[in-house]
């Protein structure tokens, strides 16, 4: 029999975790990767590419089901140990300038630069940015216009920001050793073999019913916002429980199954002569249950191989949320001249993945070590523009 004592003392050990750090860097990469890929599958985006591919938009699909989902459980996870060290009224505004102002200043600046260049592609203008710049006001983007309120790719940002802010009074609350023990009486329950395949249970529920209704709640990302709230909520479940670490590690081999078992029918699909609305519940059924999966093996492999801290992690986690915001104009703007070159579609995909990537280098250099930069692209000040005492400045960088 377990000893309880002992069982809550190492329950609220919450140690650093080092590999959510990675798999924030490592998220970022496949992020950047799947707007590289955007030019070139069969979906409209804001490049289009002459030539397109069945097997790119595979790709896409596939990796987009894990991409925003990793980030919005890594947020989760890391807002759990920031409020262990930082009170919630410095978390919110910690939070409300590091993910407003790059949103505010990008919805006026590079924002309308990528939409300009979708109006060129596209063939819907014709002329200068500088000619286009005042239409950028007119209307919505979504429904013909071309402003557009969510900031494009920077959504998330936004998005992020109002979860944080409206679960910030249960997760301050429960961030706390007096009543962890109420929270724990329902994650322990959740540990038990099996019962994390009970998570997407409820996505499912809110992906479908939404699609059936009429899909009137709006989807950022490729998932409803709700379902963004959920693997939010979920990551902040995780981390508030030590023994969800072994759980997750204990399940590898199970997900990964399941993950083979998604892949081969939802690549096949087409195959099986379903009705479009089957169709599209049965593509949220097991996509749903593919991405919760790989999100498991992400955590599990970070979890067992990237708990270590070195230079690389710090310097390199730093720079990942000015790295999210610059790298979709980049692709956009590398992705408007690459397509109009006459060679084959995947020699322009590695000439933008190449390009794009190095350009994104190169301009994080100056954003890393001049503080206006640093403040526009969501980034401390170097001497501190939210003042920790020394024992919290060390323990802020999940916030």
């Amino acid at each position: 029999m377990v000893d309880v004592s002992t069982s809550q003392e190492v329950n609220r050990s919450f140690d650093r975790r080092y590999d959510i750090d990675w798999l924030r860097i490592i998220a970022i990469l496949l992020v950047f990767l799947f707007h590289c890929i955007r030019p070139f599958d069969l979906m409209d985006w804001h490049i289009n590419n002459l030539v397109q591919s069945e097997g790119m938009t595979i790709i896409m699909y596939f990796l987009g089901g894990a991409g925003m989902p990793i980030f919005f459980i890594i947020a989760g996870m890391a807002t759990f140990y920031a409020l262990r060290k930082v009170k919630g009224g410095q978390f919110a505004l910690f939070r409300i300038i590091r993910l407003l102002v790059p949103f505010a200043i990008g919805l006026f600046t590079h924002i309308p630069l990528q939409v300009y260049l979708e109006r060129v592609n596209h063939g819907d203008f014709i002329g200068s940015f500088s000619q286009f710049y005042p239409t950028y006001y007119n209307g919505t983007y979504a429904y013909g216009g071309n402003f557009d309120f969510f900031g494009l790719h920077l959504w998330f940002l936004a998005l992020l920001l109002v979860l944080s802010l409206v679960t910030l009074p249960l997760a301050v609350y429960y961030s706390k050793d007096k009543n962890l023990d109420k929270l724990d009486k329902f994650t322990n329950f959740l540990t038990k073999p099996g019962m994390l395949f009970l998570f997407p249970i409820p996505i499912i529920l809110i992906e479908v019913g939404n699609f059936l209704t009429g899909s009137y709640i709006y989807n950022l990302g490729g998932w409803n916002i709700f379902s963004h709230l959920l693997f939010f909520v979920y990551g902040y479940i995780f981390a508030s429980n030590i023994k969800f670490r072994k759980t997750i590690q204990k399940h590898a081999i199970p997900v990964l199954i399941v993950v083979v078992g998604c892949t081969v029918p939802l690549i096949l699909q087409d195959s099986f002569n379903l009705s479009p609305t089957m169709a599209q519940v049965v593509f949220w059924i097991l996509g749903t249950i593919y991405s919760w999966c790989m999100l498991l093996l992400l955590l599990a492999f970070g979890s067992k191989f990237l708990d270590r801290n070195n230079k690389a992690r710090k310097f390199l986690n730093e720079l990942v949320l000015p790295f999210y915001v610059m790298h979709q104009t980049i692709i956009v703007v590398a992705a408007f001249f690459i397509v109009q070159l006459n060679i084959h579609f995947l020699a322009k995909f590695v000439i933008l993945l190449l390009t794009a990537f190095v350009a994104c280098v190169v301009l994080l250099i100056p954003i890393k070590y001049i503080n206006p930069l640093r403040f526009i692209f969501g980034m401390r000040w170097k001497k501190g523009i939210l003042r920790f005492n020394k024992k919290e400045k060390g323990n802020n960088q999940n916030v």
